[in-house]
């Protein structure tokens, strides 16, 4: 059977050498942001560039003590695998992340309810030019 182009559910996430289980979500945002110009008597803008980008993931998890781990500023590859839908083969995406900081961990929970706790990270470019973020199909 063919992929199914569907993603559904985590597996192997984790930061440096550090597994991240119980993970309800992921998000890996390429963080990009445009700057516009408009001058003289323009209402509107006439030149609308990408300027910059500022790669952002996190993760949410049940288990939030490990997540409350991770130290603010602790560099490491982030990965995590996005399963195929009906798991077919070739049909995972997989988020790799370099250079991935911990900017910070918070952990929540209501009454009668199971808590999770949320972790950010900032991502950074070794050279200034290429993405930190890749994605692979496995």
């Amino acid at each position: 059977m063919a992929m199914t182009r569907l993603q559904m559910n985590w597996i192997a996430v984790k930061h440096g050498s550090t597994d991240i289980t119980h993970v309800n979500s992921v998000q890996v945002s390429k963080g990009g942001s445009l700057e516009s110009y408009s001058a003289d008597g323009d209402q509107y803008p006439t030149v609308i560039l990408h300027a910059m980008s500022k790669p952002r993931v996190s993760v949410t998890s049940g288990d939030i003590a490990n997540l409350q781990g991770f130290a603010e500023g602790t560099v490491g590859t982030f990965v995590a695998t996005h399963k195929d839908a009906k798991l077919q083969t070739g049909g995972d995406l997989i988020y790799t992340v370099v250079n991935a900081v911990v900017e910070n961990v918070e952990g929540s929970g209501t009454h009668a309810q199971i808590g999770s706790g949320t972790m950010t990270m900032l991502a950074y470019s070794a050279d200034g030019t290429t993405s930190p973020i890749s994605i692979a199909r496995a």
